[in-house]
This record gives structure tokens, sequence and C-alpha cells, in this order.
């Protein structure tokens, strides 16, 4: 129990950044995809090899460097923060505090709190079977963990770089059609899960980075949808939402392989949910015009 709770209040902690940085990164530039885009990448670039350094520690030390670590980065990321000059983190909300609205105020714009819930499904149906990949891997498809493992890493890693990708697609291209190359991406993926049994092949399907297209897109649409006062709450929003289905997805995915006795029964539920959130993206989401590029002299 002791455990559980120091990994709760880490969540909390580690989790509450990333409104606050991804609002930081619109200051800037009307881009919002680009710098949305470039802070994820350099977020998961982080997440990356900190997941590569503690694999390292727990195979030699146990768990236990791996809470001391983890200490000594929060400790620098709070030396880091107060030792920064006050002007990198002023932002133009300030000026306009008067126009904020309250949280309520934004689930009520439909907008927000459609697209909010529609990312909390499409992390839902995808996190309802990911969180077991490693078990179907190793115990269902007899791979081993050593593959397990560089698959997660792979994902980290590619994950960084799409983030680069996706950014600016989102400007060009547009959100909405990001957002749902992700959700048609991951219905595409479950059906090849379902079908390929071979580990190699499904390892290299697990390492695609799909969420980055979601997450992204979300991100940047609602950036769109607030202003610059309301925009920490909005990406706030967002995440939670993210998180809520993310959190609820492993629990009906655990009760689905239970009741059935097989994880390919997941599977399906994933893509039955994967299916549904399609054509929830074309009626919910709400595109702006694409963002012209930006002009440089020659």
């Amino acid at each position: 129990m002791q455990y559980v709770s120091v990994v709760v209040v880490m969540g909390f902690f580690s989790a509450s950044f990333v409104p606050v940085y991804a609002s930081l990164a619109t200051w800037a530039s009307q881009r919002y995809g680009r710098a949305i885009g470039g802070f994820w990448a350099f977020a998961s670039l982080g997440f990356g090899i900190a997941t590569i350094t503690g694999g390292l520690l727990y195979e030699l030390y146990g768990t236990t460097p791996l809470f001391e670590l983890g200490a000594l980065f929060g400790y620098a990321g709070v030396a880091t923060v107060l030792f920064t000059s006050k002007e990198t983190f002023y932002s133009p909300a300030f000026n306009v505090l008067m126009d904020s609205q309250g949280i309520g105020r934004l689930l009520r714009n439909r907008r927000i709190a459609g697209l909010c819930l529609l990312s909390a499904l499409v992390i839902f149906a995808t996190s309802a079977f990911n969180v077991f990949f490693t078990v179907y891997l190793v115990n269902v498809l007899r791979g081993s963990k050593l593959m397990a493992g560089l698959a997660a890493t792979g994902t980290t890693s590619l994950g960084a770089l799409a983030y680069r990708l996706v950014g600016p697609l989102n400007d060009n291209l547009g959100r909405k059609p990001v957002f749902l190359a992700g959700a048609l991406g991951y219905v595409a993926y479950f059906i090849a899960i379902y079908f390929i049994k071979n580990i190699f092949v499904v390892a290299l399907l697990w390492i695609i980075p799909i969420y980055p297209l979601i997450q992204s897109s979300a991100a940047a649409l609602v950036s769109d949808y607030t202003s610059t006062g309301d925009r920490g709450k909005g990406l706030g929003l967002l995440e939670a939402a993210i998180s809520i289905g993310g959190g609820i997805g492993p629990l009906a995915g655990g009760l689905i392989a239970d009741v059935s006795g097989t994880l390919d029964s997941v599977v399906i539920f994933s893509l039955a949910v994967a299916l549904v959130s399609v054509p929830l993206s074309r009626i919910l989401i709400r595109d702006r015009p694409v963002v012209p590029p930006v002009q440089t002299r020659a």
C-alpha cells in the first residue's frame, strides 16, 4: 500500500507539469502545432532516457536507487526553475486575467468538452490492451523479455521523432485530419494485432507512433479554442481527460481478460471502441483554418 501511495503522489506531481509547459510553448508562436510538437518531442526524449536509465539501475541495484534517482531529478528540476530568470516564465496571460474563464465555463464549451470526451475515449481504447502488451508478447506469443524491452524503448524513441514531424502537420494540414489519422491508425493497429501472431511483426506494430497524432492535434485544438489566459486550464482539462481514459482502460481490459480468459477479447474490445471514435472525430472536432507557412526573406 505504501508503494502504491508513493507512485500515486509521484504521478500527481510529474503530470502537473504538462499543461504548464505545454502552454508555455504556445506563447511565442501562433503555430501551436509546431510549438506543442516540439515540447512533446523533448519531453518524450527525456522519458526515453529516464526509462533506459531506470531499467539499467533496476537490473543492477534493485528498486531503491530508482526512487533516489527520481528524487534527485525532482530536486534538480526545482533548482532549475528557481534559478531561471522570471522573464522566461512571464505569461501574456498576466495581462488578460480579467477575461479569464473558470474551469466550469470551459467545460461548458461544447468544443472543449467534446474534444476531452473524444480524447479520453481513444486513450481508453488503446490503454485497455496496450497496458497488457508485454504480457501478450511474452506469455501469449512466447517472445523474449528483451524483445519487449526493446519494443518499449523503440516506442518512446520513435515517439520523440514523431512529435517533431506531426507538430508541423497540425499547422499545415489541419488538426482534424491529423486526429482522424490517429483514430484510424488505432483501428488498423488492433486489426493487425488480432490477425498477426508473428512476434517480430507484433513488436514492430507496437513501436509505430500513433499516439502523437492524437495528443498533439488535441493539444493544438485546445490552444485554438482557448484564450491565452485560459490555455493552461484548457490543456489541464485535456490531460485530465486523457489520464482518466488511460486509467479506466486498463481496468476494463483486465476485467474482460479475466472473464474471457484471453487477451484476444481485449483486442476486439479495443478495436470496437476505436471504431466508434472515428465517426465521433468527424462530428465533434471543429477545425480552424490551416495556419499559413511563415514567410522568410531570401
